[in-house]
């Protein structure tokens, strides 16, 4: 399980009208305490859980820390903060990413192509992100979203393909990713999505 990137998106977002104000990234993504999605594993019984925690700091950031859960055990941990530019992955597990990387840019009313270099403990990696509008069918329903392809190469013949889609108000409805060729693709599809309200 520790081949979802959990939190490594592919944004999509839809346009507002013109009247509306534009959503933020947090609008994408809710990271506050409490909030739990549960999904649907491609070819699995089991269910896989990410749980918002509680804030830490990293470094001078304060941080949400998530849980990802399989058999009610948690296989994976990161850290994720909202800055001007959009939502950033600062650690992955117990390593702090160098520098952290952005997962979601901002505005999400436009599609957008980025770039990262990043190093975590030993390894370095290099991504390339874009992002479109999509609407997306899972199991807790239909979804306007915004989706970031993530196209990342950790070392030569070890590439991977990540698409993650956002739904506004609810954070990531759908995750498929595909490492190496010729491998299947692994997905995560929403069931289930409970909030609490913000503070």
């Amino acid at each position: 399980m520790r081949n979802f990137r959990f939190l490594l998106p592919l944004l999509v977002a839809v346009p507002a009208p013109a009247q509306e104000p534009a959503a933020s990234a947090d609008d994408f993504f809710p990271l506050v305490a409490g909030t739990t999605w549960t999904y649907k594993v491609s070819g699995q019984e089991d269910r896989f859980s990410v749980k918002a925690v509680r804030q830490e700091m990293i470094g001078t950031q304060t941080c949400m820390l998530m849980e990802a859960m399989l058999k009610d055990k948690v296989v994976a941990t990161e850290h994720l903060a909202f800055t001007k530019n959009g939502l950033y992955r600062f650690r992955a597990d117990k390593e702090d990413i160098d520098p952290p990387v952005c997962v979601l840019k901002l505005p999400t009313t436009r599609n957008l192509r980025w770039n990262a270099e990043y190093k975590l403990g030993t390894r370095s990696a290099k991504y390339t992100f874009s992002s479109a509008t999509t609407e997306i069918t899972v199991p807790a329903g239909k979804f306007k979203a915004v989706t970031v392809q993530t196209d990342s190469n950790e070392a030569p013949g070890r590439g991977t393909l990540t698409w993650i889609s956002y739904a506004e108000g609810i954070g990531m409805v759908r995750q498929a990713i595909v490492e190496g060729k010729g491998r299947p693709a692994l997905s995560l599809e929403l069931e289930k999505f409970e909030t609490v309200p913000k503070p």
